[in-house]
């Protein structure tokens, strides 16, 4: 049924309703892509002789200083009004991939439902209204995983690379081609950042600031500003009086059991775009947690896959847990917790949501991955077919 074809006015509809919050956002949003002006205010410093990395909020690598130079020749008032539609195109794109991933069409059910969800659901919104680019991030991992999919691991590597050279999120994924064992694939996933860094970073002013100043405040948690709406256990747990050396056990404990339980369910086999969503997913989760900052829109990175899998039997997205732990992140329940930024800097619950969230959809991930058996995957070739019973009383007949 997931399947079937929603009427054109069940699609319009869908539609309507992700213009209309596209359109609030970019005339009269608060937010009005303040993470992407920062971006754009500090790459702009390269015109005057300065150096981007000057700026406390630009805290991305050299190999995406290209991407923002491109931004640059646009006004604040139109990347205000453009950017935000932009972003939501990208989405969309990731939304359509994560569905061709199982066969499954934007007009089908799911695919009406998800454009949907894009207005009502807060992580989208809030990624879109700050203009983070956590949003192309997330449209090139489902576009990488449809590659996977399809069997074209070097293009994957590609676009696994242009979007760890415009923000290092999926990293990660790396060792999925490791499991895979697709040296091309991982060389083009690791080879194009550091070649973009190579020929950008001594062109840049006073490139070592990336590394003195930049990174320092990254691996720190950055700052009281961003500390409020960080999810990770490293800003979760001291809420609750766990700091210290007991933060530090959690954190490697979290991060063991990430690395064993993606390499088990690799080596579980089963449907093989199942396993490569569940191994993804568990590696992002994994590191969102254990790392610092991960905010409240990083679970996109990993849900379109994981909802598109809902169509297929044994998936995450059967799970009725899976979908609990959504319903504090659909925008229409702000009645728990508050809404997003809304100068409660004291206020902890928007941040407990997707950490909630995390939680419940790694925990899933590893339950069911430890009560998966090992079955081949659908990209391997079928076993041959045991003989015919009369044949095999045949043989043993003549062979004694």
């Amino acid at each position: 049924m997931l399947k079937s074809r929603a009427p054109w006015v069940v699609l319009a509809g869908a539609y309507a309703l992700l213009v209309q919050e596209l359109v609030r956002i970019s005339l009269t949003g608060h937010m009005h892509s303040m993470d992407n002006r920062f971006v754009v205010d500090a790459v702009r410093r390269l015109l005057d002789g300065g150096s981007p990395y000057e700026s406390n909020r630009f805290l991305y690598p050299p190999s995406s200083v290209p991407f923002a130079l491109a931004l640059t020749p646009l006004s604040d008032t139109q990347l205000e009004r453009l950017f935000p539609w932009g972003l939501a195109a990208l989405l969309l794109v990731g939304w359509w991939a994560a569905l061709r991933l199982f066969d499954v069409g934007l007009r089908s059910w799911l695919g009406v439902a998800g454009v949907a969800a894009f207005a009502l659901f807060n992580p989208t919104v809030s990624v879109v209204e700050l203009g983070n680019w956590t949003a192309p991030v997330a449209a090139l991992m489902s576009v990488a995983l449809l590659l996977m999919g399809r069997g074209r691991w070097l293009a994957a590597g590609v676009v696994i690379g242009v979007s760890i050279a415009v923000k290092p999120m999926l990293v990660p994924i790396g060792l999925v081609f490791l499991l895979a064992r697709k040296w091309r694939g991982l060389a083009a996933a690791a080879g194009i950042p550091i070649a973009v860094c190579a020929v950008v970073t001594p062109l840049l002013p006073e490139p070592g600031l990336f590394f003195t100043r930049t990174l320092p405040f990254l691996l720190g948690g950055q700052d009281e500003f961003a500390r409020p709406y960080d999810s990770s256990l490293p800003a979760m747990l001291p809420r609750i009086g766990i700091d210290g050396a007991l933060l530090a056990i959690v954190r490697m404990a979290v991060l063991g059991l990430t690395v064993a339980a993606a390499l088990l369910r690799w080596r579980n086999g089963g449907d093989q775009r199942l396993r490569l969503v569940d191994t993804s997913a568990i590696l992002m989760i994994g590191t969102f947690l254990v790392s610092t900052p991960a905010f409240g829109y990083y679970p996109l990175v990993v849900l379109p896959p994981l909802v598109a899998g809902v169509v297929v039997r044994g998936s995450t997205a059967r799970s009725v847990w899976f979908w609990i732990a959504l319903v504090p992140l659909v925008r229409s329940l702000q009645f728990i917790g508050v809404d997003f930024l809304d100068g409660g800097h004291t206020d902890y619950r928007q941040a407990a949501k997707p950490f909630a969230w995390m939680v419940v959809a790694g925990t899933l991930l590893l339950v069911r991955t430890l009560r998966r058996e090992a079955a081949p995957s659908w990209l391997e070739l079928p076993a041959q077919p045991a003989a015919p019973e009369p044949e095999r009383l045949a043989a043993t007949s003549s062979s004694g």
